[in-house]
């Protein structure tokens, strides 16, 4: 997801205090918090991250630094984590591709439902079902009129092999009966060839589009997840249309500890994760850039998990992706 890191980071230093006292929290208040993050500087899970961390600063009165392990598609950031002491010092931020990775990729040397402990799902981007505007499609409906009288391949574009875009393009292509072409765009170039007309169809998360939705320069037909989101009011879902079920799970930004964290620190860090996502200005700026802000307890997030990870499962089974 590739964002406007600068303006968003800008918005959350404006951020009031809501301090509470250091002798509460069950870590060392002394030293600062390395808030990890398994992706690279600049991205929109990066701006996320960063933000979040200006929130936490500010309802602990602690240092929280930011950093990045991209190495290994993120494995490398997310095992060093996993190996962290307990003490509260150490969390990470993961989209929500750590929790389909294994199940289309066998050889992921981890598995975060059953190690990592969920502390709070941070927002919801949709995915969005998009179509250039010289197309001449709204609806669903008039896309898959337009897509059956193709006599040639539809390019279907999508965010690389076994992402949640791609694993999309799959499962609607196979419901619709469309003849397509799942074409990987691993980076933000897909934006651009979409507004182009080079590629007539693709997957892509609210965040990264937003600008091009509300200006008309892309169409979004429909979204993912089971209800519509509250930055596109008026695109409907996709589990709403019909033989669309399988489309419920959402992209999230998530934040975990290591495993066996101890209980206190999970709760402590599950108030002030949730307190600093629904504070007014992290939750604005989380809406400006096209997500909603969520900030659930551990609890939740864990039951969220467990919901999302069988649907996926069930998804994987149909499709039959999976990365050799």
């Amino acid at each position: 997801m590739t964002l406007p890191r600068r303006s968003i980071i800008a918005g959350a230093l404006a951020l009031p205090a809501m301090a509470r006292a250091q002798n509460r929290l069950p870590w060392d208040t002394e030293r600062p918090i390395r808030l990890m993050h398994n992706g690279g500087a600049g991205s929109g899970s990066d701006a996320v991250t960063r933000v979040l961390a200006l929130g936490l600063q500010a309802v602990w009165n602690q240092n929280v630094v930011v950093e990045n392990q991209p190495a290994g598609a993120g494995v490398v950031g997310y095992q060093a984590a996993m190996r962290a002491r307990k003490d509260g010092l150490t969390a990470i931020t993961c989209i929500s591709s750590v929790l389909l990775g294994p199940l289309v990729d066998k050889k992921l040397p981890f598995d975060v439902f059953n190690e990592a402990v969920p502390v709070s799902q941070l927002m919801i981007a949709a995915g969005v079902l998009c179509v250039p505007k010289s197309l001449g499609v709204k609806t669903v409906a008039e896309f898959l009129t337009w897509a059956k009288a193709q006599r040639e391949v539809i390019p279907f574009g999508n965010y690389g092999h076994g992402t949640a875009s791609h694993i999309h393009a799959a499962l609607f292509s196979k419901r619709a009966g469309l003849n397509t072409e799942l074409v990987p765009y691993p980076g933000p170039k897909l934006v651009n060839d979409l507004m182009a007309g080079h590629v007539k169809v693709g997957f892509l998360d609210s965040g990264s589009v937003i600008a091009q939705l509300r200006s008309g320069d892309i169409v979004g037909l429909a979204v993912t997840g089971p209800e519509r989101v509250s930055v596109l009011p008026e695109t409907p879902t996709l589990v709403s249309l019909g033989n669309m079920q399988g489309f419920e799970p959402q992209i999230w930004i998530g934040t975990f500890l290591p495993p066996e964290t101890p209980s206190n620190i999970v709760e402590a860090w599950g108030d002030g994760v949730s307190r600093a996502v629904k504070s007014a200005n992290v939750s604005a700026r989380f809406r400006d850039i096209g997500f909603e802000p969520v900030g659930s307890e551990p609890a939740t997030f864990r039951s969220f998990l467990a919901r999302e990870r069988e649907t996926w499962r069930r998804v994987v089974t149909e499709t039959g992706v999976q990365i050799p």
